[in-house]
């Protein structure tokens, strides 16, 4: 039969012609559906610097991988929840759930934020990836879909005393055992979590706590506490705050003219930009048990590498500021979420994140922080470390343990306030 003389019946010709459209375009609209993510942090109120520093490097972690292509060839959205309150946590997440669409959450910066937004997603049915906070029972509430990559609050708290023990006693000329260091901690649950954890690691390691003392979250006066440090007059402070704390517990000091022979901070307020463009030069010199800066470029893969100039130029010429602690962290943790689990998940359900989650198996050197991403059946990365801190020329420089260790300690044991 002549092509000119073969005719298909008029039924099946209608028949295709209103089937091709539909397939091409059911094709092209999951090419290009999205991945959405609601990220839950305290971007107003006493915790915003750490919330927007945290959210914004998650930011650019999305912003590189969808430069690069995407997850699979498809863009991920992200969204902002402001949870500035346990209570706000709780409405934001439900609300991104319910008129987003949302069914992956990251986040949290703090303690009380996360541990009910987390249990707000896994109500909803959805994945939730944490990397802020550090609560020790976060991963003891047998969620199913919740998983945390940064650090627990021992994690947090024990390169304190073990920075004090190996580096910061030979340096004081003294037998880590005969120093005299006191513990000061605001107390919400993180303050009590994670010098309880500083305290423990320091008992094992033969070192005498001679003062501890928590004091209200709330408080706007440390004139009590300072003036029980300067009668104690330890060697070391080891102290656990937030920003408008520690900003306040060093002003007093030097309004008394009083300071330790060393102070170690753990992260939080020691460990943001925040408080050297509040005290100036008043913050060389000290520590912070913190989550890492950055890694020596030795321990780092090649392609990370690269991540972390990528990482560094674009944060840069976005919010006009070198990133530090926890924008870093940040990025850390949206890279992670994206290329590692959801670049080899299933599909994005909370199920299959699961899964790819318990199945990820990335070495340490892989992030820019020097971290790997590695399970436990309670949703623990057991690739997450803690490293040490100290500000020199206001800057944060990493100094501990060695394979982050970018510089050697100055300023030990600390000059007088007017030589900082």
């Amino acid at each position: 039969m002549s092509r000119s003389n073969y005719r298909l019946p008029r039924r099946k010709v209608l028949a295709l012609l209103a089937a091709a459209p539909i397939a091409v375009s059911s094709r092209s609209a999951f090419a290009q559906e999205p991945i959405k993510i609601g990220g839950i942090f305290p971007l107003t109120g006493g915790n915003s610097v750490f919330g927007n520093q945290n959210f914004q490097g998650v930011e650019t972690a999305i912003d590189l991988i969808n430069d690069r292509g995407g997850v699979k060839g498809r863009k991920i959205q992200l969204f902002k929840g402001d949870g500035n309150s346990p209570q706000a946590a709780i409405s934001e997440t439900n609300r991104l759930a319910s008129r987003e669409g949302v069914r992956i959450f990251v986040g949290s910066s703090t303690s009380a934020v996360g541990m009910v937004a987390s249990q707000e997603a896994e109500r909803n049915g959805a994945f939730y990836w944490e990397g802020m906070a550090v609560a020790n029972n976060y991963t003891e509430r047998d969620f199913k879909s919740v998983f945390r990559m940064g650090l627990s609050a021992s994690g947090l708290g024990q390169p304190a005393p073990l920075y004090t023990a190996e580096v910061l006693a030979p340096m004081l000329k003294a037998d880590p055992k005969t120093l005299k260091v006191a513990v000061v901690a605001e107390d919400s649950a993180f303050g009590v979590d994670v010098s309880k954890a500083a305290i423990d690691q320091a008992e094992k390691l033969g070192m005498k706590i001679g003062l501890r003392e928590l004091y209200s979250a709330k408080t706007t006066d440390l004139s009590p506490l300072v003036l029980k440090l300067r009668s104690f007059n330890p060697d070391v402070i080891i102290a656990t705050q937030f920003i408008n704390d520690a900003i306040l517990l060093q002003r007093q000091m030097k309004e008394i003219n009083y300071s330790p022979r060393a102070f170690v901070g753990t992260s939080a307020g020691h460990s943001t930009l925040s408080l050297a463009e509040a005290i100036g030069n008043d913050v060389n010199g000290i520590f912070s048990s913190s989550f890492p800066l950055e890694a020596n470029v030795n321990s780092l893969s090649a392609a990370t590498r690269t991540d972390r100039d990528e990482f560094v130029k674009r944060y840069e010429a976005r919010y006009k500021v070198t990133p530090a602690v926890q924008e870093s962290l940040g990025f850390v943790v949206g890279m992670a979420l994206a290329r590692d689990i959801l670049g080899n998940a299933a599909s994005d359900s909370a199920a299959d994140l699961r899964d790819a989650s318990l199945k990820a198996d990335v070495p340490l050197g892989s992030y820019i922080n020097g971290w790997g991403l590695k399970f436990d059946d309670k949703g623990q990365n057991q690739r997450a470390f803690g490293s040490v801190v100290q500000w020199q020329d206001q800057k944060m420089i990493s100094v501990y343990p060695e394979a982050n260790k970018l510089r050697d300690p100055i300023m030990v044991p600390l000059p007088a306030w007017n030589t900082r």
